[in-house]
Order: structure tokens, then C-alpha cells, then sequence
């Protein structure tokens, strides 16, 4: 293979050949999924912008804070703590499977391209994904904010270099961190993220401890509001990366361009020495793990978490034997692929976070009128999450299995047991999931009894809903010829499942909770309720369709199974 003088031309040449491709394959499928994509963001980008915008202009309006004053500056250093924090777990989880499973890794490493040009191509689409997700997350916040203090225009042009560069920090740190883990526990990785993921989650619980504790005794004590507002400085230190984007956004803000464009210099400044750490490392780190991960180790390979298997054996006593067993077949695949089970953790700790943190430092001051809308979007958030998750990670289960779903055919057991193995398996995941979720949105707003009963109801209906769904139509449209997840998540059938799914989320949202929260609305008394009976009728639709959305998908997945010849 004649490799051109210059490698950085031909994997960008690599890189847009792959973009033009996968775009092609895209629209060639369907025009569906582009289009829902697109709407989509639209729609969760309309919605931060309008809370967001709707939220500083409360602050500013009638909680008097000056938006350009430190209270806003320790906000905003939280913020990028926050996403910055939630990259580096991401973007270690992408770069670890684009660089030591990926089909495409192996013939690269095999050209005489260096191994740092190769992780160059891999560092660089990875964190083409993290700038995506930041731009969709904290784009409209940050615009939100402009708009709401009067910032020049020059702030909304140096938004965009505050983020590719605040990026390159996380992203080369969680390249570091994946090198060094790889080379030093090439077997024990699942057990670093665990180790990780738990001491992230107590020092969260203990600071989200004393914030609370000191919420509660901030009232109209001016020295413990100063106590309460102490516990964001650990953000805003000077020498800290979210501190240096959130002061040069604030300074772009105010009008000072001098200070604004310094901050921006130390964020790419120091960026880009992280990336060139990286390079070093992945230079004479990245085809030693490598190689370690792929070929080392005992030849019969020993998995732990047996415990969790009894765990869960013992909690579904009414399952049949058979089914269960199938259900911790998945539930053993699923556990020991942590880029799974990590977005899962990360995705459900962020919205506790959220809730338990900033719903009891702002709605204790808010009216029904706004607790009743946060309880609803909670509700809305629950329901999303679960979509995202049976959309995921559910629909392709069957699909998967690929070359070796014959195995399973010719077990004694009927085919339709398969298919609701796996429908009992995500459904309980999804219910643990939301149920936990949405109770604790609900008792940390204070909503009435008759609320957090139908939440329940309506989570209920949404998780066996959407679970039904994804089960029947992966079994419906199953693509046993890749192996790649996310290709079988894109095509055809995947498009077709997220659009039923969205549909479903709204129709029983509407039907189901819409009803009470639109009286409760119009109550001018915060503790008036609406009559119980005007629920029912939407609450019989929505239990329907979610009867139906789980009877159907299963039923013609099943008929589907029982036609396939291996």
C-alpha cells in the first residue's frame, strides 16, 4: 500500500469519504430518519432555549439577580463543571470502542501509518460527537443568556471557538485516562469504571448533603446565603478550565472584548497542550494496549458478577424458568459491556442530579403554577429517557445475536419465549429506571398524592409500552448481518421503531397526565385538585394504547420468529 507523504491529508480524506458515504446510505434507506433527527433536535433545542430563556428572565425580572454579576458567574462555572465532568465519562466510553473494537482499528494499525496519526483520526471523531452534544446542551442556554442580559454580537461569535476549545480538555483527558487503564488493567476495565463511577456518585451525595442542609438555613440570612453560595466556588477557582470558559462567556457579555479573548486564549492554549499530552501518550501507549487487550489474558476467560445473576433470579419468581433463564442471558451481555450499562448510569445520575440538587434550591420559592410545569417536564424527561434507552439498546437485541441466532432456533423451547425474554428484561429495567425517577421528582416538588399515583401509572404504561415496542419490531425488522448496534439502530427498522416510540410517548403523555395538568393549570388556588372522574377517560385510552403497544409489536414479532428458517 503506497501511503501519500503527508498522512494528515489522507485520513481527513478517509474521514470525509466515510461522512459522504454514511450520508448516502442514510438518505438511500429512508428520508424519514434524517427528517425525524432533524426535528428532533429542533425540538429539544427549542425547549432549552425557551426554559432557559423563560428561566433568566425570572431571575432578572423577579428574583432581581443581575445576570452580568458573580451569582450568574458561579452558575455558569458549574455548568461547564457539570458538562466538562459528563464529557470526560462519555468521550471515554466512545474512544474506548472507536479505539480498541472497532472493526476499522485493525486495518489501520496494519498500514504503515503511525500510531499516533491513527489515534489522531479516532481522537478527532470522537470529539466531533462530545462538540455535537455540547452545542445541543449548553448552545441555547448560552444564547438564552445573551438574549437575556443585552450582550453584544460579538458574544455569539465567540461562543462556538469557547466550546470546540473548552472541548479539548475533557476529551484528552478522557484519551489519557483510556490509554493508561488499557496498558495497566487490560482485564480489569469494567472494574475502574465501577471504582470510578462510585466515588463520583459519593462525593456528589456528600456535597449535594451539605448544599441542601445549608439551603434550608439560608432564609433570609445573609451569611448563610454567602455559606450556600461557598459550596459553587470549588468551581470557579482561577486556575480551573471551567472558570476560564465561563469568565470569558460572561466578560464577552458584559462587553469586555480584551478580557474575553484572554480567557479564550488560555482555554485553546491549554487545550491543545492536553491534546499534544495525548498524542505523546498514544504514541507509545496505544499499540501496546492494544495488543495487551487483544491477545492477553487466560485462554478461558472468567466473568464476576455471578451475585448479580442470583440477585435477579430471585426477583422474578413469576417467570417462568425458561424465560428467566433467558432473561439473565441478557442481562449477563448486557452487564459486561460497560459502554452500555455506562451511558445508562451516566444518563439516569445526571437527571437525579437535577433533580435533587436544583429542584430544591429553586422551586421552594416558586408558585404551583411553576411546580406543576416542572413536575410535567420531569414526567416528559422520564418518558424520553426510557424511549432512548428501549431505542438503544433494547431494538437491536435480536438483531445481535447475528450468525449465531440458530443456536437459539433450535433450543426446546418455542420461538415466542425468546422474544418475551427479552421483553420482560428491558421492561424491567425500564421500570426500576422510571419508576425511581419520577417518585423522586414528585416527592421532591411536593406534587399531592393523586399526581404521584398517576405518574406511576403513566411511567408504567411507558416503560411496558415502549419496551413491547422495541422488542416486537427488532424481531419484526431484525438485520442479522451487522454487528455494529448503531448501524442497526440507523436503518431502516431502527427509524421506524423511534418514530412508533415517539408517538406512543406523546399519545400517552397527553392522554394519561395531560389532563391533570392542564386543570391543575387553570387552578388559581394552589391547593385545589381536579375531580378524579375527569381522569378517567383518559387514563382508559392511554392504558389501552399502552395494552396495545405491547400485545401487537410481541404478536407480530413472534409470527415473524416462527417464519425465519436458520
Amino acid at each position: 500500500m503506497n501511503v501519500p507523504s503527508r498522512p494528515p491529508l489522507l485520513m481527513q480524506r478517509l474521514r470525509w469519504t466515510l461522512l459522504r458515504n454514511g450520508f448516502r446510505t442514510l438518505l438511500g434507506q429512508s428520508i424519514v430518519r434524517p427528517i425525524t433527527i432533524v426535528l428532533i433536535t429542533l425540538l429539544i433545542w427549542g425547549l432549552v432555549f425557551a426554559g432557559s430563556l423563560d428561566g433568566f428572565w425570572f431571575l432578572r425580572d423577579d428574583v432581581h439577580v443581575p445576570l452580568r454579576g458573580q451569582i450568574l458567574g458561579i452558575l455558569l462555572d458549574l455548568l461547564f463543571l457539570t458538562l466538562g465532568t459528563l464529557l470526560v465519562f462519555t468521550g471515554g466510553l466512545i474512544l474506548y470502542g472507536s479505539l480498541f473494537t472497532a472493526p476499522e482499528t485493525a486495518f489501520l494499525l496494519s498500514t504503515p501509518l503511525p500510531d499516533d496519526r491513527v489515534f489522531a483520526h479516532k481522537f478527532q471523531g470522537a470529539t466531533a460527537i462530545s462538540i455535537w452534544a455540547f452545542l445541543l446542551l449548553g448552545g441555547p442556554l448560552l444564547i438564552a443568556y445573551g438574549i437575556a442580559c443585552y450582550a453584544p454580537w460579538y458574544y455569539y461569535a465567540l461562543l462556538p471557538l469557547f466550546f470546540i476549545g473548552f472541548i479539548l480538555l475533557p476529551a484528552s483527558l478522557s484519551a489519557f485516562i483510556c490509554l493508561v487503564v488499557v496498558n495497566l488493567l487490560p482485564r480489569a476495565r469494567k472494574q475502574v469504571i465501577v471504582a470510578g463511577v462510585v466515588l463520583i456518585v459519593a462525593l456528589i451525595a456528600l456535597w449535594t448533603f451539605q448544599l441542601v442542609r445549608d439551603a434550608r438555613q439560608s432564609r433570609g440570612d445573609r451569611e448563610a446565603v454567602h455559606q450556600l453560595l461557598g459550596h459553587f466556588t470549588f468551581s470557579g477557582m482561577a486556575l480551573t478550565p471551567p472558570h476560564w470558559a465561563a469568565g470569558g462567556i460572561q466578560a464577552a457579555a458584559r462587553g469586555e472584548v480584551g478580557r474575553s479573548l484572554f480567557q479564550l486564549a488560555l482555554v485553546w492554549s491549554n487545550g491543545l497542550f492536553g491534546y499534544l499530552v495525548a498524542a505523546f501518550t498514544a504514541e507509545r501507549l496505544y499499540r501496546r494496549g492494544y495488543n495487551r487487550l487483544a491477545g492477553g489474558g487466560s485462554l478461558r476467560r472468567r466473568y464476576g458478577g455471578a451475585w448479580m445473576d442470583r440477585l435477579l433470579t430471585a426477583s422474578l419468581p413469576f417467570v417462568a424458568e425458561r424465560t428467566r433463564l433467558l432473561i439473565v442471558k441478557d442481562f449477563r451481555t448486557f452487564r459486561r459491556d460497560p459502554q452500555q450499562w455506562a451511558q445508562i448510569l451516566i444518563f439516569t445520575g445526571l437527571v437525579t442530579f437535577s433533580i435533587t440538587v436544583a429542584q430544591r434550591m429553586v422551586t421552594p420559592n416558586l408558585g404551583w403554577f411553576y411546580k406543576n410545569l416542572i413536575s410535567w417536564f420531569y414526567l416528559g424527561v422520564v418518558g424520553l429517557l426510557i424511549c432512548i434507552y428501549t431505542g438503544r439498546f433494547v431494538f437491536p437485541l435480536l438483531s445481535l445475536e447475528g450468525r449465531k441466532f440458530w443456536i437459539l432456533g433450535l433450543l426446546p423451547i418455542d420461538r415466542g419465549q425468546l422474544l418475551w425474554g427479552k421483553f420482560a428484561f428491558a421492561a424491567v429495567g425500564a421500570l426500576g429506571i422510571g419508576e425511581f425517577l419520577v417518585l423522586l421528582s414528585d416527592l421532591t416538588l411536593g406534587m399531592p398524592w393523586p399526581a404521584v399515583v398517576l405518574h406511576l401509572a403513566t411511567v408504567a404504561v411507558l416503560a411496558l409500552g415502549l419496551s413491547g415496542l422495541a422488542s416486537g419490531m427488532g424481531a419484526w425488522l431484525p438485520n442479522f448481518r451487522e454487528t455494529d448496534p448503531s448501524k442497526i439502530v440507523s436503518g431502516f427498522g431502527g427509524t421506524m421503531n423511534l418514530l412508533v416510540s415517539l408517538v406512543f410517548l406523546l399519545v400517552v403523555l397527553a392522554t394519561m397526565a395531560g389532563p391533570w395538568h392542564a386543570q391543575m393549570a387553570w387552578q388559581s388556588a394552589e391547593g385545589g385538585e381536579p375531580a378524579l372522574w375527569t381522569l378517567l377517560p383518559g387514563t382508559a385510552l392511554g392504558l389501552a394504547v399502552g395494552a396495545a403497544a405491547v400485545w401487537l409489536p410481541l404478536r407480530t414479532g413472534v409470527r415473524a420468529l416462527r417464519r425465519m428458517e436458520f
